[in-house]
This record gives structure tokens, C-alpha cells and sequence, in this order.
């Protein structure tokens, strides 16, 4: 009994927990099953020939500084990585910087170079730490994509407690000729909490009728989960496409929603014309 006492001391002390996985401190192999079969077999197959001669205060020191070292190499393993996402995220926010300045991806570079330039003069130490962020072309561009999936499905998830809703559109034509129709939506909870966002901004590269534009609206909604059932308005510029009487998107709409103009106190559809850019919406 002595002698079974003393082999589980051995396997005690040559043994640490690590997250509920025992972990030899000379080899730093882990035992599979945590049992004190398996950690004394493990001792006395692999380590008890050489550690026998250990005793008393010897034995101690001996397994105090494989301790140490062994949480040592654990410490610079959770430094690296805390550097590694510290520099992740750093990416991730000048990639949203640049996109929200509207400059092009390969300013990702420039940038770098003027961070790793201050980083030299004025913490020379951690260059290295800033070297690590990584905005080439490639990796910016992916990381707009990211936010961009990130912000849609935050608008998504948000859109599900609307009570009621109400969209805006605008179509316009940018400087390569290339028709852009923007969505807004306005929403409201039954908190009366209101929140108003871009839902999507499409390129419409064929015709911009109010067929292909209704189609275009009713896919965004769908995305977003929004159903019909909830909406309450829709504001448009002054398109004919827009704005016709029996053809128009808002005309479309008002059938879509089976509630052709404004009656029994709800109005199904609104429609603010305007010659310039688009007017803000009526409150919902």
C-alpha cells in the first residue's frame, strides 16, 4: 500500500491539469484518459528509471522548475496569439476606414508603410508587431467584404423585430453610365424604436422599368426577411418609372400589397416626386 501511495506522489508531482488535460511535465505528452491508471503507467514506462534518484527538496525544486518552464512556453504561445488578433483587427478597421473614405484598395499598402514608418520612430520595440497587419489589395478587399456580410446580417437580424416598415428608393446613374438603384428602409419595433438604414445599393445594367425595378425591391425585401404584411410606405424620386399611375413602381407596389392608395387609415403607398435627389421619407 506504501508503495502504491508513493508511485501516485510520483505521478502527482510529473503531472499538471490543463483544462481538464493531464499533461506530463518532462515529456509534456498529454494523457488521453484521466485516470490515475493511465498517468501512473505513463510515469513508471516512460520516467521513473531516471526520476527515481530525486528526493526530498531535490525533488521538489526539480519538478517546480518543469512547472515554470512548462508555463512559460504556454505564456509566449497566448502572447502570440493575442498579437496575431490584435493585428487581425487592426486590419479590419483601417480596411473599414479606407472604405468609408471611398479610396481605392491599394492604399492599404501606403497606409501600412506610414504606420511601420511612425512605429520606428516613435516605439521602435513594436514594429515588429505592426509589420504583422496585413493590408495588401487582396486582404483589404476581403475585409470590406466581411464587414459588408457582417452589417447585412446585423440588418437582417434587427429587421425580424419590425412592427412596420417603409422603403425609399432612389435610381441614378453613376460616371460610367451604370444605373444604381439605392433602398433605404425605415423600421419601427414595438418599442417604437426607430432605425433607418441602406437595405442594398444595385447596379442595373439593363433596362431601369418599373418591372425590373419592382423586381429588384421585392428580392432586397426577401433577403432581408421583411414581409409584406408590414409594410407601410414607399418613397421614390420623381422617375416616370417611379411615380407612373398604372405602370409605375408605385402603382406595382399598391397591387402587390393589395392596398391601392390611402384608406381605412393606413397608407400603403407614398410617393414624395422630386427633380433632384431623394427626399427624406415621412415618418413612419
Amino acid at each position: 500500500m506504501a508503495k502504491t501511495k508513493e508511485l501516485s506522489r510520483d505521478v502527482r508531482d510529473k503531472t499538471v491539469d490543463l483544462g481538464g488535460t493531464p499533461t506530463c511535465l518532462i515529456c509534456t505528452e498529454k494523457v488521453a484518459v484521466h485516470k490515475e491508471y493511465n498517468l501512473k503507467r505513463h510515469y513508471t514506462t516512460r520516467h521513473a528509471e531516471e526520476y527515481a534518484k530525486y528526493q526530498g527538496d531535490e525533488r521538489a525544486n526539480r519538478v517546480a522548475n518543469l512547472k515554470t518552464c512548462l508555463l512559460r512556453q504556454q505564456d509566449f504561445c497566448k502572447k502570440a496569439t493575442k498579437e496575431n488578433n490584435a493585428a487581425v483587427e487592426a486590419s479590419y478597421v483601417v480596411s473599414g476606414m479606407i472604405a468609408k473614405a471611398g479610396k481605392p484598395f491599394t492604399e492599404g499598402e501606403f497606409v501600412k508603410k506610414c504606420i511601420l514608418q511612425a512605429a520606428s520612430i516613435v516605439c521602435p520595440e513594436k514594429k515588429g508587431q505592426f509589420s504583422n497587419i496585413s493590408l495588401s489589395a487582396n486582404t483589404v478587399a476581403e475585409r470590406i467584404s466581411d464587414l459588408s456580410s457582417d452589417i447585412c446580417d446585423q440588418l437582417c437580424e434587427k429587421a425580424k423585430c419590425f412592427s412596420v416598415y417603409s422603403v425609399a428608393l432612389d435610381e441614378t446613374t453613376d460616371i460610367i453610365d451604370t444605373a444604381q438603384l439605392a433602398i433605404y428602409v425605415r423600421g419601427v419595433d414595438d418599442n417604437f424604436k426607430v432605425m433607418e438604414e441602406l437595405l442594398t445599393l444595385i447596379p442595373m445594367h439593363g433596362q431601369t422599368t418599373a418591372q425590373e425595378i419592382f423586381h429588384q425591391l421585392c428580392d432586397a425585401l426577401e433577403k432581408a426577411g421583411l414581409p409584406w404584411n408590414r409594410f407601410a410606405g414607399i418613397t421614390t424620386d420623381g422617375a416616370a418609372s417611379m411615380t407612373g399611375r398604372k405602370n409605375g413602381l408605385v402603382a406595382l407596389v399598391q397591387k402587390k400589397t393589395g392596398r391601392g392608395g390611402c384608406g381605412g387609415g393606413h397608407c400603403s403607398a407614398l410617393h414624395y416626386p422630386s427633380a433632384g435627389p431623394l427626399q427624406q421619407m415621412p415618418e413612419v
